[in-house]
């Protein structure tokens, strides 16, 4: 390539104006994996450091913060002119290494490793689940699951489900700051970068797509999901909040939102377990269809 890459220091922010165009590549390009999701790479951005350009074609996303090229979105490059950008960026004072790799590009590009060592990121693969099955719940790996819905609605048969709207926005961010201090009596850095992850979703949903079901028993929202479509037959659930003095709000909350889901999705992304054992088990124990793997590629110093 003769073309060198872009300066990193000309990144630009993720904010509403340059929603449209990230908007048609990912349409185009149909990626699985959350890290490719409107709604995540809006929401997160401001907290994760992370910024894009166009070059060649191809949409990149670099994270400030961990110092990691998210793989390019668009028609997949060579391996060696993959090379040559991480050898252009590291001339600029960074690492040069990319993240949420997909396994598919590596099969189809046996000589990448004549560049780079590829690693499986554990700790970042996608639980994707058939939404039929979350809705009916059949089986004996999922008959607990079914057999707390079950319970729920026999300790609250006035229960109910209503779509998020704007004026109920605000419920769902109480009860996520309930569900924080439930969760570990505190509610941590962590947890409140969350919330305010979600914020900022919440309030900049209508140009992102972001959708959301809320499960009541009489006046109290008891829980919630909140997601959007991730491709044409996939939908990535982002947040998902409970309040612990319901039980079986958790499972019913998963059910209902597959339920209403399912018509229009043959597919549920819950994301990833992001090296939590406690997420890993919970993700698990509704027996995916399918965990998505994906690679870092760490740039080889003689090549």
């Amino acid at each position: 390539m003769s073309d060198k890459f872009h300066d990193l220091k000309d990144f630009k922010q993720i904010d509403i104006p340059s929603l449209d165009l990230i908007k048609k590549y990912l349409k185009k390009y149909q990626f699985s994996t959350c890290d490719y999701n409107l709604s995540n790479l809006f929401a997160w951005s401001c907290f994760t450091g992370v910024k894009w350009d166009v070059y060649r074609d191809r949409v990149f996303f670099y994270n400030f913060t961990t110092d990691f090229m998210l793989y390019p979105l668009g028609e997949p490059f060579t391996s060696s002119e993959l090379n040559q950008i991480s050898k252009d960026i590291i001339r600029q004072g960074y690492s040069g290494n990319f993240i949420s790799v997909p396994e598919c590009y590596l099969s189809e590009h046996p000589d990448i490793n004549k560049y780079y060592s590829a690693v499986k990121d554990e700790n970042n693969s996608d639980y994707v689940y058939l939404s039929e099955r979350l809705s009916e719940l059949r089986g004996k790996k999922l008959q607990k699951k079914k057999n707390l819905v079950n319970q729920f609605n026999r300790l609250y048969p006035d229960n109910c489900t209503k779509a998020l709207t704007d004026k109920r926005a605000v419920m769902c961010i109480e009860l996520a700051e309930k569900w924080c201090i439930q969760h570990n009596d505190i509610c941590d850095d962590e947890k409140k970068k969350e919330i305010e992850v979600m914020k900022r979703a919440l309030h900049n949903r209508k140009h992102t797509g972001l959708e959301g079901l809320m499960l009541f028993c009489g006046k109290d929202l008891v829980a919630f999901a909140l997601f959007s479509e991730q491709k044409k037959d996939t939908v990535t659930v982002h947040f998902e909040k409970f309040d612990y003095d319901f039980k079986g709000s958790a499972q019913k909350i998963n059910r209902e939102t597959a339920i209403y889901l399912q018509g229009r999705y043959k597919y549920i992304n819950r994301e990833q377990d992001i090296g939590n054992e406690g997420l890993k088990k919970a993700k698990m124990s509704y027996d995916p269809e399918m965990i998505i793997p994906t690679y870092e590629l760490f740039k080889k110093k003689r090549s």
